[in-house]
């Protein structure tokens, strides 16, 4: 044991000498021995702690803590070891050891400053809450406190703690914001930071604190107390309900008790009066007012309380009113200010302010009931009180919501007198007089003298017509009272005046009461009203009444009847301006003014303010919906704003309210037809027709213009879609309603005007003259004065001639646009409309622009007559044409001179003149271009002028000057594609198609250009071309259309129909072709003369044409016949041509096929021998030698047959390669049984290789003829082999699968039902393969779906057959055989139907569909 002693002493002098080293050594020595000792295991630590071997050294410490838990050294060391390191984690857990270790000894200082240590440190951690714990340790109460021979100062430590505690409470609130803000549904802001604020309030235990320190000293602590009185307010919100009357109550006795000794802090005067039930500002305590306004005078509530202690002594100046608005502004939050403020608004009438401050006052209340937990009765209910008051003075119509908050008074205190008067007065406006009266006798009940009762009750009367009992409850109130109320002299003034008669016209009673109570109030509106109504209708004094009606007004611009009959005297005064102004007021002191927002809405109509106008019309309506006059104004003032879906949407309403309006019907038309949707118009016109009949009101007239006007703008819209028809319909139905008009009354200019329009549209569609209502037309000139022409100084009878031939009907028939009768039609038509130009001049007074117009209007139908004589070249002379030009360049001048900066008659005058004049043509483009520089139209004619006058580059670009104007204006493409044209440019094709398709096919130049040069080109390519090409055909398609279009409105162009007869030959619309050659024909024999240039040339090529369109119909007597003429027209002589070869082949084709064989020959022998004379037509000789053998052979004789073969082996020999003579010898041998000729033939046949035969013969006909030749020697198999072979050769062609599945299916019965089979996947083949073909054409396409579903029915039928030869077959057999061949014919329809729908005039297809249906219906 000496040994330890020793070395423990060693180990303590190292560690005093600071030789660390040798005191771990002299340690290590003890605990060799004593491996628990205390002191060693200490002394170790402080040496390693020393050393920096940190791990080792707090191990030490705690070894020696364990060895010996009640001594403190080593629990020291640890300590200064956690200390010195800065180890506060590892330090605060040490230090409360050690304070548990020193709480367990007598001596508590040492635990009171570990107690104070962990304070520090609990508070630099954050730790708070720990920090509070052991500050209270330090309190009364707690084992150190007790054991503390010197006490710690209690307030002292009170107001550490209250730091702490306050430091606490706001570290929670901050650290709550943060970590709720990113929460979902945490809510606003504001929400967030109430929600934390009283979750704070609510576990704060600084309220505590304060008290602690204010009971220990109460004289010295007065500053705590407003901090107390804080906590509590604020701690009352963030309790729960059954907490808050306990907070409450601390509260208001802390802030008596402040009030008391007169404290420096505002808050105890406005906490108590904060929780003060008063129904109004008089039920607060005067001296508590006094005393906080006097002592904290720039408060918000001191200056609340001012306001209203100066409005109680009658001062109601301006400079209260800020004060009052600077209090309420400062406390938005206090019920005192919105108590005012309310019944101040009441008080003087404004119940649009006391309304919104009395909802804001009871939204209050009800939020400090919530928070406070305080009831707050009767303040509520005043606030309830005055908000239904208000309410039902600015809206009656409110009632409901008023009567309902006056029964949740009365439900609460049903002795309220106020409340039973406003249960009164709701159902009065409720017009629930009876209720009404019973709430009131309820009031006199209450108040035996209540004068308003009284009054209100004689109201009713009133109002239920009962006038006497009225006036007798009137005058009942009036005498209740020495002083009575103007209003009830008012209200017995006005019974009086409604009693008429004498009470209404003797001074002493109606106006006696009146003047009693204007001067009784000078504010009482009502009676200057009814004072301006006697005045107005007893004693006549206008005035008067007006300045009675306006001072009515003035004090009150919600008196309707004031300002309805003031902007009565305004208006009809001429003061427009401040009738408006009027109006305005009304609204602004009335949002229901229904009478006001109409007429300020026709008043802002009227001034074109549409917008304004436009809101008062939406205002009233929202008063209003029903109202339809208010419909009708916001449909006008829509309509002026464009806004014409919105005025027709509001003029739909105001039908719904008047259904049989024809003023309504007239604007929904008037709309329909602003928004061009004139069917709709015509439709709703007519409706106005129907309803206005017989009344001859405005609507009627109008209506007869508008349908007019619907039908012709229609018409134009029709022709710009290309339907022509109704093009001249609609115009029609518009010459039709304007003769019904101007037949009611002839002086209306506007249809005269639109009678001449709907005369020209017919120039655009000639074609459909047959459409125009020519009894119409003679009505209309019937109503034309006879002295029209010579009021225009025209001569008398200037327009007599085609007048007359309508007027005695000689057109007849116009139905065949194409005759010479069409012309005569159009120049009666060019006629009237001129006409009507003429009276709608002379009906302007042929003044202004108006005349310019006219004159404009009456030139252009002097210069179509001139064209339509133009064309008359058989029946009109050349005199008669320049008579009509001469007119129309006097008229175009003449409408020049009212307006010379008119571009578009210059315009007129240089298109006017284009032929006859080309330097005044030119003079009158360039005068429009300079008035209108942006137009294209006068370029692209001055365009069309070069053009003519073959100045190309001038041409050009005048066109290319017009497409920089407006690239989309189709004539100056036209006019660059004739330029193209001319210079034979490949762009000129392209040119016109551009210039068609941006027309719409509406320019007839475009339309014939794009149709020639198309046909044209293809022709070029075909030339260049031998093999078929069906793609050329289709770019046909659209020109075709084009040129159709043009011959709706040049019906008698001969070249036009010639070309689309050829267009149509190229369609294999053979008949359709022969119909337009015809129609040239007719055209030429009725308008063209015999001696005119080329007429002979052009009739031979059209008989030409029409002959062969009639071969190829069949029509052989007809071919012959148009064959014939253009053979003698051309005549005898003609020297031989390709032309004239062709017609010798067509008329011997025609011949042959008629049976006059004899002739036939001659012509094939005359065509024969021009093949030797014509260069060119070398390889066409071997085709009219086969068919010249053809011929022969037709004859029969022995002879003829032999001249044929030998032509045929003649034909071979010089032109081995000639197919169609090979096969024409195959035949020969084949029909007289002659195996060794068809052998022969077919072996020629046979040496082509299959190349040679694909150049040779495209559509592989030798394959056809090599299998009919193996038919008909019986030898089945080798047929099929050949067209087998082919389709092997060729397997892409869906021709020769076609053919195959032909031929097998002929052979059906020599195979059986597998032959069946494999034809129906060959045709299945075929109809797979179409779609890839190149030359694939909708007929191509409908046979093979035709065959395809006829193989199906084929095969089916012999399964069938089959089927029903079984012997004893088993039903659920036939049921799946059944099942299979109802698929099958399914197929087929399916089949049959897509051929159909392929090529509809494909007959075979038809007669397919309707057998497989019919076998399907089986």
């Amino acid at each position: 044991m000496s040994t330890v002693k020793v070395n423990l002493k060693n180990a303590r002098e190292a560690i005093g000498n600071k030789n660390y080293d040798d005191a771990v050594k002299w340690c290590q020595k003890v605990l060799d021995w004593e491996s628990n000792n205390y002191n060693a295991l200490v002394f170790l630590g402080v040496a390693y702690q020393n050393l920096g071997d940190a791990v080792k050294g707090e191990e030490s410490f705690k070894k020696a803590i364990q060895s010996n838990p009640e001594l403190p050294l080593a629990r020291q060391g640890l300590i200064n070891f956690y200390e010195k390191l800065e180890r506060w984690n590892d330090l605060i857990p040490a230090l409360e050891e050690m304070l548990q270790t020193h709480l367990a000894t007598p001596d508590g200082r040492k635990a009171q400053a570990i107690t104070e240590q962990l304070i520090k440190l609990y508070t630099q951690q954050d730790q708070v809450d720990k920090a509070i714990e052991k500050m209270q340790t330090l309190l009364p109460g707690s084992k150190l406190y007790e054991i503390l021979e010197d006490k710690p100062n209690q307030i002292e430590t009170l107001r550490k703690l209250v730091v702490v505690q306050e430091q606490a409470d706001s570290d929670y609130t901050e650290r709550e914001l943060k970590l709720r803000r990113g929460r979902i549904n945490s809510g606003t802001a504001a929400q967030l930071q109430v929600a934390v604020r009283n979750d704070m309030y609510s576990r704060s235990e600084v309220g505590t604190t304060y008290e602690l320190i204010i009971s220990l000293d109460p004289e010295n602590n007065k500053d705590l107390e407003s901090k107390l009185l804080e906590f509590y307010l604020n701690k009352m919100i963030a309790v729960t309900s059954d907490k808050k009357s306990a907070v409450r109550e601390k509260a208001l006795k802390l802030a008596s008790s402040m009030v008391d000794y007169d404290s420096d802090s505002y808050v105890p005067y406005e906490t108590l009066l904060r929780f003060v039930d008063a129904s109004s500002p008089s039920n607060y305590d005067a001296d508590l007012q006094g005393r906080f306004s006097t002592k904290f005078p720039e408060r918000g509530l001191s200056k609340l309380i001012q306001g209203q202690q100066y409005i109680e002594a009658g001062d109601v100046s301006e400079e209260v009113m800020e004060i009052i608005e600077e209090g309420f502004g400062a406390e938005p939050a206090f019920p005192y200010g919105y108590l005012v403020l309310c019944w101040m608004s009441h008080a003087n009438g404004d119940f649009e302010v006391g309304l919104e401050h009395a909802a804001g006052g009871r939204d209050i209340v009800k939020k400090e009931i919530l928070d406070t937990g305080f009831p707050f009765t009767r303040m509520l209910h005043s606030f309830e009180l005055c908000l239904a008051n208000c309410q039902l003075k600015l809206d009656p119509k409110a009632a409901s919501y008023s009567l309902e908050l006056y029964l949740g008074i009365l439900k609460a205190d049903d002795k309220n007198i106020e409340a039973h008067q406003g249960v009164g007065f709701a159902y009065s406006a409720q017009e629930k007089y009876d209720a009404a009266a019973h709430s009131f006798e309820r009031v006199l009940q209450l108040d035996p003298d209540n004068v308003v009762a009284k009054s209100e009750i004689g109201w009713i009367h009133y109002l239920q017509g009962q006038y006497e009992e009225a006036e007798a409850k009137l005058r009942e109130a009036v005498q209740t009272t020495e002083s009575p109320r103007a209003v009830d002299m008012y209200r017995l003034g006005r019974i009086y005046y409604d009693m008429g008669d004498d009470y209404r016209e003797n001074p002493e009673y109606s106006y006696a009461q009146l003047i009693a109570a204007v001067k009784l109030d000078q504010s009482c509106a009502g009676a200057f009203c009814y004072l301006g109504h006697y005045y107005r209708e007893v004693i006549k004094d206008g005035p008067r009444a007006k300045k009675c009606y306006e001072r009515a007004f003035s004090l009150d611009p919600r008196e309707g009847e004031a300002g309805l009959h003031l902007s009565d005297y305004l208006l009809d005064g001429g003061d427009t301006e401040y009738a408006v102004d009027v109006f305005r007021k009304a609204t602004a002191a009335d949002r229901k003014a229904n009478w006001a927002w109409k007429r300020l809405g026709f008043s802002e109509l009227t001034g074109s303010n549409y917008l304004d106008a436009i809101d008062s019309f939406q205002k009233l309506l929202r008063n209003d919906v029903k109202d339809p006059e208010a419909w009708l104004g916001l449909a006008e003032a829509y309509q002026h704003e464009g806004r014409h879906m919105a005025s027709l949407k509001a003029l739909k309403r105001a039908q719904e309210l008047l259904p049989n309006s024809p003023v309504v019907t007239y604007q929904i038309a008037d709309v329909y037809q602003n928004l061009t949707m004139y069917p709709e118009a015509i439709e709703y016109y007519q409706t106005t027709l129907d309803l206005s009949e017989g009344t001859k009101e405005a609507e009627y007239m109008l209506s007869f213009m508008g349908i007019a006007q619907s039908n012709l703008k229609l018409a134009r819209e029709y022709f710009d879609l290309g339907y022509y028809g109704r093009t001249a319909e609609c115009s029609g139905n518009a010459l039709m309603f304007a003769s019904q008009l101007l037949a009611e009354d002839g002086q209306i200019r506007a249809a005269w005007k639109l009678v001449g329009d709907a005369c020209l549209v017919y120039r655009s569609v000639p074609r459909y003259l047959h459409l125009c209502p020519l009894a119409v037309l003679c009505s209309i000139d019937s109503l034309l004065p006879a002295d029209t022409n010579q009021s225009l100084h025209f001569p008398e009878k200037f327009d007599h001639g085609a007048i007359e031939t309508m007027r005695s009907g000689g057109f007849g028939d116009l139905y065949n646009a194409t005759t010479e009768t069409s012309s005569q039609a159009l120049e009666a038509l060019y006629t009237v409309a001129g006409m009507a130009y003429k009276r709608a001049n002379v009906l302007s007074g042929n003044q202004g622009i108006m005349a310019a117009n006219y004159w404009y209007d009456i030139g252009l139908t002097y210069y179509y007559r001139h064209e339509n004589a133009t064309r008359k070249k058989r029946t009109a002379n050349s005199g008669e044409a320049s008579q009509w030009l001469g007119a129309a360049l006097h008229c175009l001048k003449a409408s020049l001179q009212f307006e010379e900066e008119n571009a578009t008659v210059w315009n007129a005058l240089g298109v006017a003149s284009f032929a006859s004049n080309p330097k005044i043509s030119q003079h009158g483009f360039i005068k429009s271009i300079e008035y209108d520089s942006k137009n294209p139209a006068p370029w692209s004619n001055l365009g069309y002028l070069y053009l003519l006058n073959s100045e190309l580059d001038l041409a050009l670009n005048a066109f290319t000057m017009a497409q920089t104007l407006d690239p989309a204006f189709a004539q100056a493409w036209t006019g660059q594609a004739w330029v193209a044209n001319q210079w034979a440019s490949s762009e000129s094709t392209a040119l016109f198609a551009h210039a068609c398709e941006s027309s719409s096919a509406s320019i007839l130049e475009a339309n014939y250009g794009f149709a020639s040069n198309t046909f044209t080109d293809m022709l070029a390519n075909s030339n260049k071309s031998s093999s078929k090409d069906s793609g050329s055909t289709s770019l046909l398609v659209t020109p075709a259309f084009a040129l159709t279009k043009y011959l709706e409105q040049r019906p008698r162009d001969t070249t036009a129909w010639n070309l689309l007869g050829l267009i149509r030959e190229r369609f294999a619309q053979q008949a359709e072709a022969a119909e337009c050659f015809l129609t040239a024909i007719k055209i030429m024999d009725e308008e063209e003369n015999e001696a005119s240039e080329g007429y002979q040339r052009r009739k031979m090529v059209l008989h030409h044409n029409l002959g062969r369109s009639l071969l190829s119909i069949q029509d052989y007597a007809g071919a012959i016949q148009a064959y014939e003429i253009s053979l003698e027209l051309e005549g005898v002589d003609a020297p031989a041509s390709v032309f004239r070869t062709c017609k010798h082949l067509g008329a011997g084709l025609a011949l042959y096929y008629a049976g006059e064989l004899e002739r036939s020959l001659q012509m094939f022998e005359v065509a024969l021998a021009e093949t030797e004379q014509v260069e060119g037509l070398e390889k066409s000789r071997d085709d009219v030698i086969v068919l010249l053998s053809q011929v022969l052979w037709a004859l029969g004789g022995d002879e003829q047959r032999a001249v044929a073969k030998d032509e045929l082996l003649r034909c071979i020999s010089q032109s081995p390669n000639h197919l169609p003579a090979i096969f024409g010898l195959s035949a020969m041998g084949l029909v007289q049984n002659d195996e060794t000729l068809a052998t022969a033939a077919v072996k020629e046949v046979l040496k082509f290789s299959r190349q040679d035969l694909a150049e040779l013969d495209p559509e592989l006909k030798s394959d056809k003829l090599v299998s009919q030749y193996y038919s008909l020697l019986s030898e089945p198999k080798q047929a099929i082999s050949v067209l087998s072979r082919s389709v092997h050769q060729a397997p892409s062609e869906a021709l020769l699968w076609k053919r195959l599945s032909e031929h097998i299916s002929s052979t059906v019965g020599t195979t059986g039902a597998a032959t069946y089979a494999a034809s129906v996947a060959n045709a299945r083949a075929a109809v797979a393969l179409l779609p890839q073909q190149d030359t694939l054409q909708a007929i191509d396409l409908s046979q093979g779906y035709a065959q395809l579903a006829g193989t199906i029915l084929l095969a089916d039928g012999e399964r069938q057959r089959q089927v029903s030869g079984w012997k004893n077959p088993k039903k659920d057999k036939i049921d799946e055989e059944n099942r299979k061949s109802q698929a099958k014919v399914r197929e087929a329809v399916s089949m049959a139907q897509r051929a159909v729908l392929a090529a509809p005039w494909n007959r075979e297809a038809w007669q397919v569909v309707g057998f497989s249906v019919q076998k399907l219906e089986l």
